[in-house]
């Protein structure tokens, strides 16, 4: 036997069978990339990313058992398959609005699919990922493509403007992230969540640890968009396709989450206390600014990226309180949110492509005239956000509220419901103008089948979820469970 032999004997061979939703999103890209290439077939482009989208998901739902495989560099179990899965499904929904929208604003271009199928397996890598390597890989091929596709319409100052700042900012929050994993790394001679957690620990936290946490926690906090490290945001998210918006501020958003919960519990369980003020202290920032610059916001779309922003400190608030309701409950929020984020940006997305519709609060007078069904759908989706039942966004709110509640953190819990109350002035406003205002146009909208059945979902899902939490909540409550078993694994 040679020596290579005997390496790759003592290495082994990677699980690949749970590698298979990723494989395909490979394949797929490249696939989508060589269609591009050689005959730019704008329908053939579409269905093979949406075949090849479906069979990844239905692929996640057919891993029984999960592994730690390519050398322990990469980890497939409950939490990662789940997220994966809705990941997948925030890219379909994407794609199925995506060609109408970009023929509609002469600004067509293959390379929106397969960058966009690029940075769905960043995001599939950064959710897998057991040790900073892997999440570190993940998140440069999600961020970089993602720079490129906020950046596409190339004839639209607000996109360049957007995109370049987006790449300024993120290539901030990079360069951080790598000082704060040198610290880390210098300081427990390794990148694997499980070693660093056995090395830091409440009893030996010197300047080295808590530094490398610190600065960590600000390169994730710059990626989930929280203030004040959140200067990209708005400009990126509005000068962006509308879809690619819709991609950039929940698939992104979402893995990110993940990310940060995945390495929070498992990399310093021991070491709540650097890290669950700090998470406190930018969520609240987040609420506060998000939801009071939004209320000054006359274009929707801009006012959707502040709200992201809120969101995102109504989301992290979990953090404060490091126990397993917490960790259910931003689990719950970040799934639920999913279906808020897509059903309002897809529905700017499919209105933009109307002759007389700039995302102007004005465009939405009496809108409920023109088209009942499309102001219904807009009226559950801003009840959604403001937290309003029957709708799951209420849930979603309430579950973080009682954990904070539950572990002493009043003046967050506070700071969630008066920030709450106080976003109902822009999401209202909305709605307002939709029902109570006269139409400025009695023009007829022209809606693409992906847009329409993109758009029911999302409501009744909304709805469905708002009347039975419980099925997501469970869910939520066994991925937290996943975590905390992986502690000191």
């Amino acid at each position: 036997m040679s020596v290579l032999q005997e390496i790759v004997a003592g290495l082994g061979v990677p699980n690949f069978g749970v590698l298979i939703p990723e494989i395909i999103i490979l394949l797929t890209a490249f696939t989508v990339f060589a269609i591009e290439l050689f005959s730019k077939a704008r329908f053939l482009i579409t269905v093979v990313t949406v075949v090849g989208l479906f069979l990844s998901a239905v692929s996640t739902q057919l891993i029984s058992q999960g592994d730690l495989t390519f050398y322990g560099l990469y980890l497939v179990d409950t939490f990662s398959l789940t997220f994966k899965f809705f990941l997948i499904l925030t890219a379909f929904f994407v794609v199925i609005v995506l060609r109408p929208y970009l023929e509609s604003k002469d600004t067509y271009y293959g390379e929106y699919y397969y960058l966009m199928l690029f940075s769905l397996l960043g995001m599939m890598m950064m959710v897998s990922a057991p040790n900073l390597i892997t999440f570190y890989m993940g998140i440069e091929l999600a961020s970089i493509s993602i720079y490129i596709l906020a950046g596409m319409f190339r004839k639209d100052y607000l996109s360049k403007e957007g995109a370049f700042k987006y790449l300024i900012l993120g290539g901030t929050g990079t360069a951080v992230i790598s000082y704060g994993i040198a610290l880390l790394y210098g300081r427990t001679g390794s990148f694997d969540f499980a070693t660093i957690a056995d090395t830091i620990t409440s009893d030996n936290l010197d300047v080295g640890a808590v530094a490398g946490i610190v600065i960590l926690l600000i390169g994730l906090a710059l990626k989930a968009s929280s203030v004040p490290f959140h200067f990209w945001t708005p400009d990126a998210y509005q000068g962006a396709a509308t879809p690619i918006t819709a991609f950039m501020a929940v698939a992104a958003k979402i893995a990110t989450f993940a990310v940060i919960l995945r390495i929070m519990v498992e990399a310093f369980p021991f070491a709540y206390e650097v890290w669950n003020l700090g998470w406190a202290l930018l969520a609240a920032a987040s609420m506060i600014f998000g939801n009071f610059v939004a209320l000054r916001q006359d274009n929707v779309k801009r006012m959707l990226a502040y709200s992201s922003i809120a969101h995102s400190g109504y989301i992290l608030a979990a953090l404060a309180a490091p126990t397993d309701a917490a960790f259910t409950a931003l689990i719950f929020y970040s799934l639920v949110y999913i279906f808020m984020g897509l059903g309002g940006f897809i529905f700017l997305s499919a209105m933009e492509r109307q002759y007389d519709w700039n995302n102007h609060i004005n465009d939405f007078r009496g809108l409920a005239k023109r088209s009942p069904m499309m102001a219904l759908f807009m009226l559950i989706f801003m009840f959604s956000m403001l937290g309003i039942p029957p709708t799951v966004g209420f849930f979603g709110k309430l579950g973080v509220f009682v954990a904070l509640i539950g572990s002493d953190i009043w003046w967050l819990a506070v700071v969630l419901v008066v920030m709450s109350i106080v976003s109902a002035g822009y999401y209202l406003r909305v709605v307002i103008y939709m029902y109570m205002h006269e139409p400025v146009s009695k023009a007829r909208f022209n809606f693409s089948m992906g847009e329409a059945f993109t758009l029911a979902f999302m409501a009744t899902f909304i709805l469905i979820l708002g009347i039975y939490p419980t099925i997501f909540w469970d869910l939520s409550s066994l991925l937290s469970a996943v975590l905390m078993q992986g502690v000191g694994r």
